[in-house]
């Protein structure tokens, strides 16, 4: 069971569980037979930031008093618009003053003013301009929470995952969005949907004489899926994925603890995880694995290196499970990608054009000379997912600093494949595919920004936010107008699977 400090419980979610975080040092799974104990700590920031505190500290706001503060804010200005310009779009509240300010006015009101602090109005997260970031702090979280859930449960016109089949929140169990994002879109891949909910039934090798669900990544998942597609949704109350956040602590130590952590690292060790317990043993050649994760993510990229001098080619394939994307900085002039025009298409022509080696060794030759480069991909998944590399380290005097790329990227609802593929190997009807799901990034940077995760009901054309437990339907113009990080397809066309 897990329990949560007052920073997170909220009035309508039950007491539940708490899950201690393992130390650094676990790197497998125990064989307890108990369920483990986790403790959920509420702390987002090692540092908080000091401008809020000193809001806090100002205004004596403590967990009600903020509610209410935030509460009048948006009450006055329900359309919002910015005083300045007109503009209704990007609107930020002046925490000191209360003004009412596009992005762009709200910054130079806080240089002018000396107002460190604003709220951005769709979202209500805190912006501090001194920091440069979005901050979190425990008693301005609660209130945010509250106060979407109110939004969701008085408006008929964005239904809660209370009244939607197959929409469900996930609890944040103490900066774990990043988790829950992953999650929502590993949910809602219909070919993974299809297969954890058939009659088909698991055989688990790691339950103990009690039945009792403990490492078993199946087992969990499966859990998951019939909580959010057969369970009582009109219960409003989200999933727990305690059980799954210590799972993934043991056997990938470098996630375990509540630092906020990489969206798309978590889905590589979820991959990981459970390829490692579905595997054959017996069989090593990676190509032969029948895991739901080769089944479905496996796909294979085909380098063919020409050399310059004798034109001799060296073909080599490599089994990738996810495509990861370079992206441009603000001040690059590559060619490929026109500031214009950045998409997806953009990187995968990028990903796939050909580039020159400078120092390679040719066999034939014997010696070093340059020569060109060629990624395509050689076979497509069922599931196709793409990393857009916005957290990229860039040189700053002695050290390296993980800079986020914030450059929007469009993205298509339905993505034909078929320019990107080895020439012999494509087929045209198994190249298209659509999109059902995407994880955005919301921060300048990976340590303090907030993910969410944009889900498609592909039956119904609706499109769903998930932001940890809050759940609500948006127009597809938001989707694609998201800070794009994670992007999931899936075959237009897929075959029966055994």
């Amino acid at each position: 069971m897990i329990e949560l400090s007052s920073a997170t419980t909220s009035s309508s979610f039950p007491s539940m569980g708490l899950v201690s975080s393992p130390p650094r040092s676990v790197c497998s799974t125990t064989n307890s037979t108990s369920s483990p104990t986790v403790v959920v700590q509420t702390r987002l920031h090692k540092f908080p930031c000091q401008e809020i505190e000193k809001l806090k500290q100002k205004y004596r706001i403590q967990h009600t008093s903020c509610f209410t503060h935030l509460q009048n804010l948006i009450n006055k200005h329900r359309i919002p618009k910015c005083r300045e310009c007109g503009l209704d779009e990007q609107c930020r509240i002046c925490l000191d003053c209360s003004l009412c300010l596009c992005r762009h006015h709200a910054q130079q009101h806080s240089r002018l003013c000396s107002h460190a602090l604003a709220i951005d109005i769709k979202r209500l997260f805190v912006h501090c301009y001194i920091c440069g970031d979005v901050q979190y702090d425990s008693v301005f979280e609660r209130a945010r929470r509250k106060i979407i859930l109110l939004q969701q449960n008085s408006s008929n016109n964005s239904p809660s995952s209370s009244t939607i089949g197959g929409i469900c929140g996930l609890l944040n169990l103490g900066n774990t969005c990043f988790m829950n994002s992953v999650l929502q879109a590993f949910v809602h891949a219909p070919v993974l949907r299809d297969c954890f909910l058939s009659e088909k039934q698991h055989h688990c090798e790691f339950q103990d004489t009690n039945h009792t669900i403990t490492n078993c990544i199946m087992c969990q998942l499966r859990q998951l899926y019939h909580h959010v597609h057969e369970g009582q949704q009109r219960s409003n109350e989200p999933f727990v994925p305690s059980q799954l956040l210590y799972l993934i602590w043991t056997h990938e130590n470098h996630l375990a603890g509540f630092e906020e952590q990489d969206a798309q690292e978590l889905l590589m060790a979820l991959f990981n995880i459970i390829h490692s317990q579905n595997s054959n043993d017996d069989v090593d050649d990676e190509k032969t694995c029948s895991c739901i994760i080769d089944r479905f993510f496996k796909g294979a990229l085909q380098s063919e290196i020409t050399c310059s001098q004798c034109g001799s080619v060296s073909t080599k394939n490599d089994l990738v499970r996810d495509i990861s994307l370079q992206l441009p900085f603000a001040s690059s002039n590559d060619e490929c990608f026109p500031s214009s025009s950045y998409s997806l298409e953009n990187c995968l022509w990028r990903f796939t054009h050909s580039e020159t080696l400078s120092n390679f060794y040719c066999d034939k030759c014997q010696m070093s000379m340059s020569a060109n480069i060629k990624l395509t991909i050689s076979q497509a998944p069922i599931v196709a997912c793409f990393h857009l590399k916005r957290f990229q380290y860039v040189k700053k005097s002695r050290s390296k600093m993980r800079k986020k790329i914030s450059a929007h990227i469009s993205f298509p609802d339905e993505l034909d494949l078929t320019p990107y593929m080895t020439i012999t190997n494509f087929n045209k009807d198994n190249n298209k595919y659509c999109l059902f799901a995407v994880i955005s990034h919301f921060g300048s940077s990976v340590e303090t920004g907030h993910y969410m995760c944009y889900v498609k009901l592909q039956l119904q054309n609706r499109w769903f936010r998930c932001d940890d437990h809050c759940v609500c339907e948006v127009s597809a113009e938001e989707v694609f107008k998201s800070e794009c990080y994670l992007l999931f397809y899936q075959r237009m066309s897929v075959e029966p699977t055994s």
